[in-house]
């Protein structure tokens, strides 16, 4: 065979590999198979008797869930891997009930229902997959140059994974987080888990309405947010957080941009997501972006790629 027609071949298996293993998962996760492994680790047999099967049907169906690292074999036991084990805290079923509409949007012109707060809280839940990329931010700021502690804004903060780290390194820095209850509450205590309760403080309130707190920022950190908005939300909230800076300091801008070939597939994924549950949901456009900006008053924007995992995420810092 030819080097192409074993390419289209090794495609093709990996396509049909695919949609048997997201059908194997989804009658593993109907079956009760999951819910049975979530508790501790069970043989094939105990597995049949929780959910009253057969046996040897349980145990092929284990060893395809195996294959696909979604269950860990250790002699007669079985059990959840560890990546599957924070997938059913937050997304058991892979987003099959999310896309069931999706049929639907497709065919017809009709706005969908406005989900805006409830996809924001589903993206927060699993911005711990973000952490490469936010681990990245701080070597755009230039840290090394600062002449005065950092005091940081973090407009619509989530769980502060994107402002954390750049606090960490610089031991005099103070934040202010804004958000509403649930995810403060989840800040807080990831800054605990640090050492670094004494130094943040919070505002509950939605991030895309509240008028943002007073207070002396040299830097303001606005994530995840503008691709939920309209263009005269994206320039409302661009122009206070511009306010709320001093003389010098910069705005961070940090969310989904068009751009990283090795990231195609997800970003795909992300803006048919977005756009299912968000009626104004838009991936950023960086030139408008930066046109919004300097109308604010800031200057030199700069956008640079978050080249790591999931090759989605942009960043854009303007001066004030």
């Amino acid at each position: 065979m030819s080097a192409s027609q074993i390419n289209t071949l090794t495609l093709y298996k990996n396509i049909n590999n695919a949609a048997a293993g997201v059908a194997a998962y989804q009658s593993a996760r109907r079956l009760g198979i999951i819910d049975a492994l979530r508790s501790g680790q069970k043989t094939a047999a105990e597995i049949a008797l929780a959910i009253n099967a057969n046996p040897r049907r349980v145990a092929l169906l284990l060893d395809v869930l195996v294959g696909l690292l979604v269950v860990e074999r250790y002699q007669d036991d079985y059990a959840l891997s560890q990546m599957v084990q924070l997938l059913t805290v937050h997304d058991i079923d892979l987003g099959e009930s999310r896309l069931q509409k999706l049929d639907a949007y497709i065919k017809t012109s009709e706005d969908v229902e406005d989900l805006r707060d409830a996809y924001r809280r589903r993206i927060t839940s699993t911005q711990w997959q973000v952490s490469p990329s936010a681990m990245q931010v701080a070597k755009f700021l230039d840290l090394s140059e600062l002449t005065e502690a950092l005091n940081i804004l973090d407009v619509g903060c989530g769980t502060g994974v994107w402002s954390l780290p750049i606090a960490h390194i610089d031991p005099e820095s103070r934040i202010t987080f804004i958000d509403h209850y649930e995810p403060i509450q989840t800040a807080m205590e990831t800054a605990e888990s640090i050492g670094m309760q004494s130094r943040v403080e919070s505002v509950i309130g939605d991030p895309l309405t509240t008028e943002l707190p007073v207070g002396d920022f040299n830097l303001v950190i606005v994530a995840n947010l503008l691709h939920l908005m309209s263009n005269e939300e994206q320039e409302k909230i661009v122009r206070a957080a511009s306010l709320r800076l001093q003389p010098g300091g910069k705005l961070v801008v940090i969310d989904v941009f068009p751009g990283q070939d090795a990231g195609d597939v997800s970003r795909a994924l992300f803006a048919l997501d977005l756009e299912l549950h968000v009626p104004t949901g838009r991936l950023v456009d960086p030139i408008y972006l930066k046109k919004i900006m300097q109308d604010s008053g800031l200057r030199a924007p700069k956008y640079s790629h978050l080249n790591e995992v999931p090759h989605i995420y942009g960043i854009m810092i303007a001066h004030k």
